[in-house]
């Protein structure tokens, strides 16, 4: 996955270029479907570009991956780690991929079992 899709996107831009209401933005978050930080100083909402797809949108997959991942104290900086690993061994497409692919439950089932190794005994 390339750097520039972690970059953070200001709620007022997506609103403005991508045209995505502002209550949608807000509804997602506080559903735990997005990752978004406010920042300090101005208040404003930044989010992840790698959650939207074409057109603004946030598939459902991503918003079935973000969700899984809040609710298991998964990091969005690990998450997005997660995403950028390759599937299957022989060097095939990254989970990220399979987000907009339309095939989330290999990435959700991912994150869990990421979340299990993690707690287990070493």
């Amino acid at each position: 996955m390339h750097d520039t899709l972690t970059t953070p996107l200001p709620a007022s831009w997506l609103v403005s270029r991508l045209g995505i209401r502002p209550a949608e933005i807000d509804r997602l978050r506080e559903r735990g479907e997005l990752f978004g930080a406010q920042h300090d100083a101005t208040g404003e909402w930044f989010y992840p570009a790698w959650q939207f797809g074409p057109g603004g949108e946030v598939p459902p997959g991503v918003r079935a991956v973000v969700r899984v991942a809040r609710s298991l104290g998964i990091t969005e900086e690990r998450l997005v780690s997660v995403l950028r690993r390759r599937v299957g061994l022989m060097g095939g497409g990254r989970l990220f991929d399979l987000l907009f692919e339309g095939r989330a439950d290999s990435v959700v089932e991912a994150v869990r079992s990421l979340n299990v190794a993690q707690t287990m005994p070493g």
